[in-house]
């Protein structure tokens, strides 16, 4: 059985964009059809960035029913009603802090971290190898029980994984081997088997995996599931597999 820990959810009916990218007209129905007969049973949706901090939509998502069993990943404002949010299926909130995007966000993570850890949350941040030692010197600061996760597998240079295992031997930070906006052999995923199998032999208790469904800004053909199941079957071990597709999620997102 497989969790996907990182998927966005869009409107079926074309949507004006206001942000990077059009939203593609796939919602969670479109999904869970391509998904679940592949044993996804559980999955993750994040809140896409056109969307901003107004997580209704996702909200209406995650009280939808089907073959997938639904948690959230937020975006929040200093209004945040964050126990209505844990209520809807909210489980953490997301930091953008990429240096296309401007100026780090960095610096609202110790009070970022104030206010989830109330909840019970977890803060992804969807950064890159430049703020890695930055986000290490801040850890101790952070209240104990938050955690971290890097989505995209913090966008590393696949030839050049210690930055990261540096990150991730702190303790408090946890990866999502989704492989697409790092690798360079689509759909075979070969430069990456060595880095996986490293971070799952180094620390199979901290393993996600997520498809980035639908695959926003991504030229064709698109990316399908299966390939990237292929990867992590073919680079972690039985039991790191095990851990990255069901344990490790239901311990981080309360399934």
């Amino acid at each position: 059985m497989i969790t996907d820990c990182h998927l966005h959810s869009f409107a079926r009916e074309a949507t004006p964009g206001t942000g990077a990218y059009v939203p593609p007209a796939r919602d969670i129905r479109d999904y869970t059809t391509e998904a679940a007969p592949l044993g996804v049973r559980r999955a993750v949706v994040v809140q896409a960035s056109v969307d901003g901090t107004d997580n209704s939509r996702l909200v209406a998502v995650l009280g939808t029913q089907g073959p997938v069993a639904l948690r959230g990943v937020a975006m929040i404002g200093a209004d945040a009603d964050l126990p209505a949010l844990h209520a809807a299926g909210f489980r953490a909130t997301r930091v953008q802090d990429r240096a296309r995007l401007g100026d780090s966000a960095l610096a609202s993570l110790p009070e970022l971290a104030d206010r989830v850890a109330e909840v019970g949350w977890h803060i992804e941040l969807n950064t890159e190898p430049r703020s890695f030692d930055r986000i290490a010197a801040m850890l101790p600061g952070l209240p104990a029980g938050v955690r971290l996760v890097l989505d995209h597998i913090g966008h590393v240079d696949p030839a050049a994984p210690d930055a990261l295992c540096r990150l991730l031997d702190t303790g408090r930070v946890w990866v999502k081997l989704s492989p697409t906006r790092i690798s360079t052999d689509i759909g075979r995923y070969a430069d990456l088997t060595a880095l996986i199998g490293r971070i799952g032999t180094g620390f199979p208790e901290r393993l996600l995996w997520g498809s980035d469904w639908p695959h926003v800004m991504t030229p064709e053909p698109l990316p399908e599931i299966p390939p990237m199941l292929d990867l992590c079957r073919a680079a972690l071990s039985r039991e790191a597999f095990d851990r990255c597709m069901w344990d490790n999620p239901e311990a981080l997102y309360g399934f």
